[in-house]
């Protein structure tokens, strides 16, 4: 092998004096890349599988996300036209956003001016999600009241800005798996005002077709009015801490029982996970099962647990594409509970049955602090409860006055 071969062909001057022209010095050459690591400011605090960030639009929304943060999702952020409904809101200060677009009165009942009030600062509530979310963020869950205006008006926009979010923190996949909705319908006395039964129809008309289309995923509609029905001895004061504290204590649950290991049977975070990916709407419910050691015991109380949930009712069971069943049950009932193991496996294929063809998720787990049987229910990409947003409609027909 020559010297040529080696080093290759000498360049004759001309090419070298070219080549020299075209290739200038740049100034960062001279610069070190800092490539240090940025530390989320707010810290998750929940221990769950999923990293989750909550942001609370309206007042509905605000008092649902100081449940969330009370669990320990400490990256939870309140969003306000009325600056009142914030300041009662016991959240740190950093925690809360105040969109001054109409002064102190905020939106109102009305929608469209909520919607614009956002849009005017859409840029700095993106800047206060980084302040609070950060990078480490495996969900985003909005929560509305859709019947009121800030919380409806906003509750759309604040999807689109979410998908952009996770575009910015680089997270992989389709961002729509990532963003869920939890949106309260109203009472029947609140749906008296067609302004109010307006509002929620067709706010949650469109949330369901966005859902179906999969453009987040999952829809959990809270059904206040059926709770109402359900729980009538709640007192003024405990109606809402009541309803905002179970529906987050079930979302949370389900987060950390997907981190726990099961001498029985794991529903782990990958369960977890598809579950929650599964588009249309989803519902939560939990039971305590009294007749144990019955063959139907447990499944009967399945059955219950679904039919109480107090989220919205009318759903087609049939149309759920994923599910999950969690039993959690104290030491000494799977000691010395005979045939419970038979009892169990009939519950589960119970829920298969009833949710057709989805994919039912099983958790069995033993609590050494309990002495109970506990069933925790979750299905999801359920078709829109169609006889419930009907109920809606009749109300948008009244006059101020209640009369058609």
């Amino acid at each position: 092998m020559t010297e040529e071969t080696k080093s290759g062909p000498e360049k004759p001057e001309e090419y070298k004096e070219i080549f020299a022209a075209n290739i200038p010095d740049l100034p960062l050459e001279d610069f070190e890349p800092d490539v240090a690591v940025v530390e989320d400011e707010v810290e998750d605090e929940s221990k769950g599988a999923l990293t989750y960030a909550f942001i609370g639009a309206g007042q509905g929304g605000g008092r649902m996300v100081k449940a969330f943060y009370d669990l320990g999702y400490k990256k939870t952020l309140a969003i306000n036209t009325a600056k009142n409904d914030l300041n009662l809101l016991n959240l740190p200060q950093a925690h809360k956003f105040y969109i001054d677009h109409y002064g102190d009165q905020g939106a109102g009942k009305d929608q469209v001016k909520a919607a614009i009030a956002f849009e005017a600062r859409e840029q700095e509530v993106f800047n206060q999600l980084k302040n609070i979310v950060g990078e480490k963020v495996d969900r985003i869950v909005i929560c509305a009241g859709i019947a009121g205006g800030s919380g409806g008006g906003s509750v759309v926009p604040l999807i689109k800005l979410c998908k952009k979010y996770f575009t910015y923190v680089g997270k992989q996949g389709d961002a729509s798996e990532r963003i869920g909705v939890i949106a309260s319908l109203p009472t029947t006395g609140e749906s008296a005002s067609p302004v109010v039964a307006k509002n929620a129809y067709n706010r949650m008309k469109q949330l369901c077709t966005m859902a179906e289309e999969k453009k987040f995923s999952p829809l959990v509609i809270v059904d206040n009015q059926k709770i109402k029905k359900l729980y009538p001895k709640l007192t003024v004061k405990a109606f809402w801490p009541t309803i905002n504290n179970t529906v987050a204590g079930l979302f949370h649950i389900f987060n950390v029982l997907a981190t726990q290991n099961s001498d029985y049977t794991s529903f782990d975070p990958q369960d977890y996970d598809s579950v929650m990916k599964s588009s249309g709407c989803m519902i939560m419910g939990v039971t305590a099962v009294k007749d144990f050691e019955s063959e139907t015991g447990v499944s009967t109380a399945l059955k219950s647990n679904l039919e109480t949930t107090l989220l919205a009712e009318g759903f087609d069971l049939k149309t759920a594409t994923a599910a999950a069943g969690v039993v959690v049950g104290g030491t000494r009932i799977f000691e010395e509970t005979a045939g419970l193991m038979d009892n169990l496996e009939h519950a589960f294929s119970t829920l298969a049955a009833i949710t057709g063809n989805a994919i039912v998720h099983r958790g069995i787990y033993e609590d050494p602090s309990k002495d109970k049987l506990v069933v925790y229910t979750l299905i999801g990409g359920l078709d829109a409860p169609a006889k419930r947003l009907e109920e809606l409609t009749k109300f948008m027909k009244l006059d101020p006055y209640g009369v058609e």
